[in-house]
């Protein structure tokens, strides 16, 4: 449906955001070239593979487009041992809500193309694209011993974030058979949601078991 070289756009830019991403809390943790090199793949990998193992596809697209790895090698070194970069992850750090909802944006609308490439419905589809929009971002939460923002109640609207985006996407695949255009205004707007429930405060509404004091 959806053109392999735009989905191999969309990850290509989503590895670069996200290994960014990876070194910002490589950087708080302290850790050396390897650590952050595991993390940023974490970050980058975790759902799109989380995706391919769902959908029985293979190889998966790290193997398939091996240069991924390469560029979060590149980065990763830069990152770690050239003092100029490095002084760019200090001030990027005060980006980081910014980063992430990018990355989370282009990696779910990437899994959703994924999937509705390969004859899933659509309901199917929405839910491929978030797993593979949060789910590298949970395995690296895991790693570095933090509970990942995905399940917690203050941590605002990020799966439903990448969710609604995927649907506004399928919207304009399917009714103006625009696939560039639906991954353009749904990157959008699962980073517009998303920094509005970063910044603003939005939630999904509280559950029972969540007392004033806890939120």
């Amino acid at each position: 449906m959806e053109s392999l070289s735009l989905i191999t756009f969309i990850e290509a830019a989503a590895v670069m955001v996200s290994s960014v991403s990876g070194m910002i809390k490589a950087s708080e943790k302290k850790m050396d070239l390897v650590g952050a090199y595991s993390v940023a793949l974490l970050v980058c990998f975790g759902g799109g593979t989380m995706r391919d193992i769902l959908l029985n596809r293979r190889p998966f697209f790290w193997v398939e487009n091996e240069i991924y790895l390469f560029m979060v090698l590149l980065v990763t070194i830069a990152f770690v041992y050239i003092p100029s970069v490095h002084n760019l992850t200090k001030l990027l750090h005060r980006r980081t809500n910014t980063i992430e909802a990018i990355g989370l944006g282009l990696f779910s609308i990437s899994g959703l193309f994924a999937a509705l490439n390969l004859g899933m419905p659509l309901f199917s589809s929405s839910l491929m694209g978030v797993i593979t929009g949060v789910a590298g971002g949970v395995f690296r939460d895991i790693v570095i011993n933090e509970i990942p923002v995905i399940f917690k109640f203050k941590g605002g609207l990020y799966a439903v974030a990448s969710f609604i985006g995927c649907w506004i996407c399928i919207f304009f695949v399917f009714f103006f058979n625009a696939a560039f255009l639906g991954f353009i205004i749904g990157t959008i707007a699962i980073i517009g949601i998303r920094l509005m429930s970063v910044y603003f405060g939005l939630k999904l509404p509280k559950p029972l078991w969540v007392t004033e004091e806890e939120e």
